[in-house]
């Protein structure tokens, strides 16, 4: 019922519409379970009860929580925010989350994202600001994470900041300094990667990585080592049973567990793995047997409960997938590698290979239950992750002892606790790094694929043979049917990239930025602002599994394009520039890369497409992607009569035409325009304040602000 009221609360305007709805969905949840369950009336009417709870607990909530933070939309006054994290730089502004007290000392109370206009903002958990600001109510887009966060209001600095002498410390407030304190002093110990990978462990905080790093724990399949869950909380858990026994040591672990979820931020994955221990403890004080869905069921409960919206979460859907998939399909699938272990009668070689075993099917089941979200939510396929695993998890355990340990030593006396930084832990957390960036380094380690049908046929396969366990699927069979699922995505979105290149269109600044993925990630940047540059890079290579651009190709030759070439170079590794100045210099690039000029105009092969530079006038040009049936034009930037005349001077025609708001807003110029060029379909990169219909002279129009559009051609 949280999913369901979540994906028509985002869809429905109308609270009455919204409420028949989902009241109207759930009508048809009974009726399936009717037909399922037939006579089990006990059973049926547990499922109806549940419904009927759930459904007016998630309309509740939309009353009582989203509707009193909705009556402040476009407030504005003197705010008064207590903020609940650090503030984090983006150059030009800053952003944080806090607590809106008061607004023009009137009672507020609501959790907001407060947008500052430091860009390098030093602000710390517990700050009080003062400033004049507005208020809005966030938009219903699932893709901003907002709502699944609780956060139903964004905050906008108007006036000067005021910091108050005061500081508003409440315990979740104290657990986010106690962690940034503790990612501050790993990397104080070990520099990089290495210790950023530390820092990820012990206290969930993640904003240290490397680019190229944070991209291939994506492409290895290894993300999930980064974010606390069962692995830590339970190998913590495991030290305090071994040190003060099975009794006392649960009756410490759970508090010790919780303090350490607070530390870690309460995500998700932490809190689920938590409530499965206190299940655990309760179950062994009680005498009672261990039920460990039931148990999963209940973390899954609360979550939802404390915020509906959370249901669509892509970490948290992620995290308990996975737990999922280690208690169904993990134990048959072991019994099944197991069995022929039982004959081998060296020791150390049976507890090696049981260790393989166990490693393989616990990873082989957390892929396969998440491998449908992998699909939805980032349109990737890690093939290698299996691999990845077996290579680095016998050391994670390892490295969180020995991290714990280094870190009491280091506060007691610094000089010892760096040694053993330097010559105990720094080894293992070095095998951990390169192999996670090798495998990652490899082309197909993963693939990615935006295929909805074959993210359904998945769950629907999964769902299958979890139903007929036991009947008509055995542990082997079981093995069977997953690998040849697991072998068939691979195959399918291996041939899907070879078969098909993506073009994408991301606006920054008003201007567009094109992605290519073909033989490679291309970037053609045609004189946006370098803002959102390196973001539109960053999300087409973490889509695409990229390491490095192959091409970037600049249509002006401006400081704006310069800037912004500055930019993307920051985030990532570029094998050639392509720019049509006059002598090519780039100072800010690295000396590595070498600029190839266009003096007037060329064709050039980018990532497997045909690129034409089209001179519009001084340092403006078009831009003409053509390859096979696919056409691209884009004339954002060129002035008016320029644009008129590139389409005289050179062939123009293509499917797909692309303007920015000063060609639009002048009706005759694109009339004109879209006669020579007979395009099929008109993108428009707007500002969001021009005023088109969906259609211009019969031919469909598209209004590029926020969201990316994506093209794919036959390669």
């Amino acid at each position: 019922m949280a999913v369901t009221v979540t994906l028509l609360f985002v869809r429905v305007e109308s609270r009455t519409q919204l409420l028949l709805l989902t009241a109207c969905v759930g009508c048809l949840y009974a009726a399936a379970a009717v037909a399922i369950l037939r006579e089990q009336w006990n059973v049926f009417a547990s499922l109806f009860l549940g419904l009927l709870v759930g459904w007016l607990w998630c309309c509740g909530s939309l009353f009582l929580v989203w509707d009193p933070a909705q009556k402040w939309d476009d407030a504005v006054g003197t705010v008064r925010l207590e903020l609940d994290s650090y503030a984090e730089g983006k150059v030009r502004y800053g952003i944080a989350y806090g607590t809106v007290t008061h607004l023009d000392g009137e009672p507020c109370g609501q959790k907001v994202k407060v947008y500052l206009r430091d860009g390098s903002p030093e602000y710390q958990p517990g700050d009080v600001l003062l400033f004049e600001g507005s208020l809005h109510g966030v938009e219903r887009k699932l893709e901003w994470n907002l709502l699944q966060q609780g956060v139903f209001l964004t905050v906008s600095q108007e006036g000067p900041l005021q910091v108050a002498a005061e500081k508003r410390m409440t315990l979740p407030r104290r657990a986010a300094v106690v962690s940034h304190d503790l990612a501050q002093r790993v990397l104080e110990l070990i520099p990089g990667d290495e210790g950023a990978l530390l820092a990820a462990l012990l206290s969930g905080s993640r904003e240290h990585f490397s680019d190229a790093f944070d991209r291939a724990l994506t492409t290895s399949g290894t993300r999930h080592i980064t974010a606390v869950s069962g692995l830590h909380v339970m190998t913590l858990a495991g030290i305090l049973l071994w040190v003060f026994g099975k009794r006392l040591g649960l009756l410490v672990a759970v508090p010790v567990s919780v303090g350490y979820a607070a530390i870690t931020g309460f995500s998700p994955s932490v809190v689920r793995v938590v409530i499965l221990l206190v299940f655990w403890a309760a179950s062994f004080w009680l005498k009672r047997e261990k039920d460990l869905l039931t148990a999963l069921a209940a973390a899954l409960l609360v979550l939802v409960a404390w915020n509906p919206f959370s249901c669509v979460s892509a970490g948290l859907l992620l995290s308990f997938s996975a737990t999922l998939g280690l208690i169904l399909l993990s134990a048959p699938l072991y019994e099944v590698l197991g069995k022929p272990l039982k004959h081998i009668k060296k020791p150390w070689l049976k507890k090696i290979l049981h260790y393989l075993a166990a490693t393989t099917t616990a990873s082989f089941a957390a892929t396969m239950f998440t491998m449908p979200l992998n699909l939805l939510f980032f349109e990737t396929v890690p093939l290698l992750g299996i691999l990845s695993n077996l290579l680095i998890l016998w050391a994670l355990s390892g490295i969180l002892v020995i991290g714990i340990s280094v870190l009491s030593v280091s506060c007691v006396w610094m000089p010892v606790g760096q040694f053993l930084a330097d010559w105990v832990l720094y080894w293992p957390l070095t095998w951990v790094v390169r192999v996670i960036r090798t495998v990652g380094s490899w082309r197909f380690a993963a693939t990615d694929s935006a295929n909805l049908f074959l993210a359904i046929a998945c769950v629907v396969v999964l769902l299958t043979i979890l139903l007929w366990r036991g009947k008509l699927f055995s542990g082997r069979k079981m093995l069977v049917t997953c690998t040849v699922i697991l072998c068939i995505v691979a195959a399918f979105t291996a041939a899907e990239r070879m078969r098909f290149g993506l073009v994408e269109v991301h606006n920054c600044g008003n201007q567009p930025v094109f992605a290519l993925r073909g033989e490679g990630v291309s970037l053609i940047n045609t004189g946006a602002k370098p803002d959102g540059i390196a973001d539109a890079v960053q999300t087409a290579m973490d889509r695409w599994n990229a390491v490095a651009l192959e091409t970037v190709v600049c249509t002006t030759g401006d400081y704006r394009t310069q800037s912004g070439l500055s930019a993307v170079a920051e985030c990532t590794a570029i094998g050639r520039v392509l720019m049509p100045s006059a002598d090519g210099t780039v100072r800010a690039l690295d000396g590595s890369v070498a600029p190839r000029v266009f003096a007037d105009s060329g064709t050039v092969t980018v990532s497997g497409m045909t690129a034409q530079l089209l001179r519009g006038g001084e340092d403006t040009y078009g831009i003409r992607l053509l390859k096979g049936n696919f056409s691209l034009l884009s004339l954002c930037g060129v002035k008016t009569n320029d644009a008129l005349r590139l389409t005289e001077t050179y062939p123009c025609e293509a499917g797909i035409l692309v303007v920015d708001d000063y060609l639009a807003n002048d009706w005759q110029v694109l009339y004109d325009l879209c006669q020579r060029i007979q395009p099929e379909q008109i993108l428009v990169i707007t500002g969001g304040y021009s005023e088109h219909g969906d259609r211009f002279a019969g031919i469909p129009l598209t209004l590029v602000d926020d969201n990316v559009q994506q093209f794919r051609f036959v390669r």
